[in-house]
């Protein structure tokens, strides 16, 4: 890709994240300014409503206000009357004309008053029976405890009266009879719902009355079971609140829900006035300024690209002119300078590709001689191997003179260096003939018990070795010549320093189905603590480092690590109090190479 073209996607990119991003924001601005005038005016709008209601439901509480101070009307109920035309006379001139001025007054499709008096019945009054008793309406108002009280409560569709029906049920206690009077009011629910046609037609509103009873849900289909507030999923943020306003999800679409609790009264303490507003309707004005706002990214877009693209190019024009000549230079023709006049960083560049070209051409010299050197100092090198592997030792030449030195000695009746020569020969033929670098474990022992037997006839009776390792482990991989170094070891710190018998023993334990333990421990002077804390750190920190005295451990344990990982290696622990036990942890398999002997 040219760089021009990058330095232009380069900056389009740029421009075009910045002007995303504004754009994004004041959109969002405009958005979040419109939404707070919607919460505020859809706020106004619910507490009017909530008014409006309230001094409705008023009015007709007002009727239970004028029975309450109306002694005559009460003094009319509860008297008791010696003859049925008696409570008649009383009841047409008394009760008939109070519940006719109601009915002028109000719109209530019914009054009715009932009484424990059983001389005083007629069709709005009623005597409290049974079946009053067992009806929605009786208890709570006869618990309420004021002498005064008045609820309301959602009936439900009327078959009588052909329509969605609310009752204010109105309880007084008088006095002077020592009586309860119950008063019940029904009115249509179209009389609130007149209220609501008033305020805007796309909003849903929901007004719940103190008991939780739903009478009015302006996008709820009519018939079924009264629905309670409780089950509607905003319930639970507005429960708790006089005044409640956010934006609730239901159905895949967002609303505006503003809510109201009325406490003029106690008859509509906790009544709720609730309206939800679809986003939708107050985001037009915001989708406007998101098409403007797309406009004008587009514009400015285009206009950036125009005036990019000329600066890209006026930069790489030189570069591309540049370009050429340096393609029209090879390794045959270094002396021919770029000649770009300015002072900017393109002339910069060719006043530094021109020194690059003199440094090139004196390079090459150079790089020519050296390699004439090099030749001439590889033929020298491989003269002096020549010389030193004419000069090297035929192991077959070492192993045919110590044969022939023990025969000698059998002949002279030496049986015992015999033997030592023996297992001399055959311990130096161990080390010489195996060319892997990975044997089996037996391999490896019997090399190490060879060894042992040469040194036992030096080291006499202060010598005890014992080897103990299960069959099923000798087969397992190991580094050739790991466990012969951790022997010799045992015989420098272990035996050398030991004027007593020690006793160096070999043992091979199974840890798991994939691991296996091989323990070399003698019974000498040992480590000091000092010091095997200090070599342990040594074997974990720079495990192919070590001094003089613990090379070989750190050999082992490095070729362990390298070879098989992390989880391999040495530890090293003392023995009981006395002398030292060296732990070497190893794979029980290993697939990419095998032990093996070869015999030279």
């Amino acid at each position: 890709m040219k760089i021009r073209t990058k330095i232009f996607i380069a900056n389009m990119l740029v421009v075009t994240l910045l002007l995303g991003v504004l754009t994004n924001v004041l959109v969002n601005y405009v958005s979040d300014i419109l939404l707070d005038k919607a919460r505020e005016n859809i706020g106004y709008s619910v507490s009017q409503l909530a008014l409006n209601i309230d001094n409705t439901l008023k009015t007709y509480e007002q009727v239970i206000d004028s029975f309450y101070i109306n002694n005559e009307v009460q003094e009319a109920l509860l008297k008791p009357y010696a003859s049925p035309w008696e409570a008649q006379n009383v009841y047409f001139d008394t009760i008939s004309p109070y519940i006719n001025g109601v009915r002028a007054t109000t719109d209530a499709l019914q009054m009715t008053i009932y009484t424990h008096n059983p001389t005083f019945q007629f069709s709005n009054v009623q005597l409290i029976n049974d079946e009053v008793k067992n009806s929605d309406w009786y208890k709570p108002a006869y618990e309420a405890e004021a002498r005064l009280s008045r609820n309301w409560m959602y009936l439900g569709r009327s078959e009588v009266h052909k329509a969605d029906v609310i009752r204010l049920v109105g309880k007084l206690y008088n006095i002077f009879y020592q009586a309860k009077i119950f008063i019940t009011l029904d009115i249509e629910q179209s009389t609130l719902e007149r209220l609501i046609e008033k305020e805007n037609k796309t909003q849903r509103y929901i007004i719940a009355l103190s008991n939780g009873q739903v009478i009015i849900d302006s996008k709820r289909s009519t018939g079924g079971n009264t629905p309670q507030i409780e089950n509607y999923g905003f319930y639970p943020e507005i429960a708790k609140q006089d005044s409640a306003s956010f934006v609730y999800r239901e159905g895949g679409r967002e609303y505006l829900l503003v809510s109201k609790t009325i406490h003029t009264r106690n008859s509509v303490t906790g009544m709720k006035v609730i309206s939800l507003v679809p986003i939708q309707e107050y985001v037009s004005k915001v989708n406007e300024v998101k098409g403007l706002a797309i406009w004008l990214f587009l514009i400015a877009l285009a206009f950036s690209m125009l005036i990019i693209y000329a600066i890209s190019s006026g930069l790489t024009k030189r570069l591309t002119v540049l370009t050429d000549k340096i393609k029209s230079i090879n390794t045959d023709n270094l002396h021919e300078f770029i000649e770009v006049k300015g002072k900017d960083e393109i002339s910069q560049v060719s006043r530094v590709f021109n020194q690059m070209m003199s440094r090139m051409d004196r390079l090459i010299k150079q790089v020519y001689e050296s390699e004439l050197h090099r030749k001439e100092l590889e033929l020298k090198k491989r003269e002096s191997e020549l010389y030193a592997l004419q000069t090297q030792i035929n192991p077959h030449y070492l192993f045919n003179t110590l044969n022939a030195i023990r025969g000698s000695l059998l002949e002279n009746g030496d049986f015992k260096n015999a033997d030592i020569v023996k297992w001399f020969a055959q311990s130096f033929r161990n080390l010489l003939s195996n060319k892997n670098d990975m044997v089996p474990l037996r391999i490896e022992l019997e090399s190490v018990e060879t060894y042992m037997r040469v040194q036992s006839f030096r080291y006499g009776p202060r010598l005890v070795f014992s080897c103990e390792v299960p069959e099923q482990l000798r087969d397992c991989p190991i580094p050739r010549l790991a466990v012969h170094t951790l022997i010799e070891n045992s015989l420098v710190h272990g035996l050398d320093k030991n004027e007593e018998t020690t006793h160096i023993s070999i043992a091979g334990t199974i840890m798991d189905e994939h691991h296996y333990r091989i323990t070399v421990v003698d019974d000498g002077p040992g480590f000091p603590a000092d010091v095997r804390a200090a070599v342990n750190k040594r074997l974990e920190r720079q495990p192919l480092l070590g001094d003089d005295k613990h090379f070989g451990l750190c050999n082992v344990h490095g070729r362990i690590r390298m070879t098989f990982g992390d989880g391999y290696g040495l530890a090293i622990e003392p023995n009981d109090g006395r002398g030292a036990a060296v732990h070497m942890i190893l794979p029980t398999t290993w697939t990419e190479s095998g032990g093996g002997t070869d015999d030279v």
